[in-house]
């Protein structure tokens, strides 16, 4: 069993390492993106092998975590969608090498719980997000990036180092460990009060790279793997209440956006304080509707936000106080749009819908009052979607170039709405799996 387990973890390893390689042999242009394309297909197949285990109910020849049975795949399937539906006028070629290292790193995250691991694997996603940002003209946004990944890293470091001290720290400090690795990954996920540079990262910067920096969330899991086990339920609670608020704070800035980047932006802030808030409740039913979210989001919003950039290069920048118009030329895209945004709003027949019973319902039962943001936060969410929707399927087009999608980009937006909806449709299997993790995290 060790020996196919070690064949998995090398088979996972050595697809994205293949584009790495192919990069530093010297291929470049449609060459590179087929091995690339290949090379994910293959991944999302690999890596969900243990979740489809599982889920089939055949006895499991790996003896894998249940969590990580969930978000390796995630992981992959997230960089599918990087790596097939980015439009060929966006490709950059060492693009592709640093697509395939971010999903390298973020997979080897989800597959360990070791705090040095951890930080190291979420310091260096942090830097291939900044060095994507190189380019004089955004260097703006790269400095932005490093002013607030720079601390959080280093608080990081230092709540990991104190929480994983041979013979354990004193009480006191056990919280201050958690706490310093708590404030960290509310930077990352732009939970108040660090909200406001991620919508004006993805505004300023490059959409790309941002969004395979936030889609995966991993520093939301290095906060349930470290902190949550050692953070009192008195800083679990204001964590979790600072969320819940900046989720409908997020949800709100989001729809009266007239920017479809910024309105992108404040949607992930929304969605990643919702997963944390989930965290922070202490139920088994908050933590797999977390999880459910988590997952949830990260595809609809990483496939919206790359229908928002295949928009743009027809387009140009998109605003969101005129009619754009298009459907009758990209019907397909404007259907699985609908469908991300939809799952996003915890829409009924979605994955979404789910995860934010779970969540709001837990979060109801816990405290009430900040409860009610929950609901704000995902009532807001709805509104500005379909204002993005109205905002850029509808109405009339004026005349312009062809909007028509290439192929692979229409495949990819379909796999992508397929996921949400297929698990939406049909979650026990799913849900079953992570109410296993959930107990034996809150064990």
């Amino acid at each position: 069993m060790a020996t196919e387990v070690g064949w998995w973890l090398a088979a996972l390893a050595a697809l994205p390492g293949s584009v790495i390689g192919a990069y530093a042999a010297g291929e470049r242009g449609r060459r590179l993106y087929r091995v690339a394309a290949a090379c994910a297909c293959l991944l999302v197949a690999c890596a969900a092998l243990p979740l489809a285990l599982r889920l089939g109910g055949a006895p499991a020849g790996f003896r894998f975590p249940a969590l990580a049975s969930v978000l390796v795949p995630f992981a992959a399937v997230l960089w599918l969608i990087t790596v097939v539906v980015t439009p060929s006028g966006r490709r950059d070629e060492s693009g592709f090498a640093r697509s395939a290292a971010a999903c390298l790193l973020q997979m080897g995250a989800f597959l360990t719980t070791h705090p040095a691991a951890l930080v190291a694997a979420t310091a260096a996603n942090a830097a291939l997000f900044v060095t994507a940002n190189r380019e004089p003209d955004y260097g703006g946004a790269r400095r932005l990036a490093l002013a607030y990944l720079t601390p959080a890293t280093v608080c990081l470091a230092a709540g990991a180092a104190v929480l994983a001290w041979p013979g354990g720290a004193g009480p006191l400090v056990e919280q201050l460990g958690a706490a310093a690795v708590l404030g960290g990954v509310m930077v990352h996920g732009g939970i108040f009060p660090f909200h406001a540079w991620v919508p004006e990262m993805i505004d300023r910067g490059r959409l790309g790279p941002a969004v395979r920096f936030n889609a995966p969330q991993v520093g939301t899991y290095v906060a349930l793997v470290l902190a949550v086990p050692h953070a009192s339920p008195l800083l679990l609670r204001c964590v979790a209440g600072l969320a819940l608020v900046t989720a409908a704070h997020g949800a709100l800035m989001a729809l009266y956006q007239t920017d479809a980047r910024r309105a992108c932006g404040y949607l992930f802030v929304s969605q990643s304080a919702l997963v944390v808030a989930g965290l922070d409740i202490q139920s088994r039913e908050a933590l797999v509707g977390a999880i459910l979210l988590w997952v949830c989001s990260g595809i609809a919003l990483a496939a919206l936000s790359r229908a928002v950039l295949a928009l743009e290069v027809r387009r140009g920048r998109l605003r969101l106080d005129v009619y754009h118009g298009g459907y009758e030329a990209m019907p397909q895209l404007a259907v699985c749009f609908l469908v991300f945004g939809l799952s996003v709003a915890d829409f009924p027949g979605t994955l979404g819908f789910v995860g934010g019973e779970m969540l709001v319902g837990a979060a109801m039962e816990a405290f009430p009052a900040l409860g009610l943001f929950a609901i704000v936060a995902t009532a807001l969410n709805g509104l500005a979607v379909m204002r993005l929707y109205f905002s850029l399927f509808c109405g009339k087009r004026a005349a312009g170039a062809p909007l028509r999608l290439k192929r692979e980009e229409a495949l990819g937006f379909a796999a992508a709405a397929l996921v949400l909806v297929g698990f939406g449709v049909a979650p026990r299997g799913l849900t079953r799996v992570l109410f296993e993790a959930g107990a034996g995290m809150l064990r």
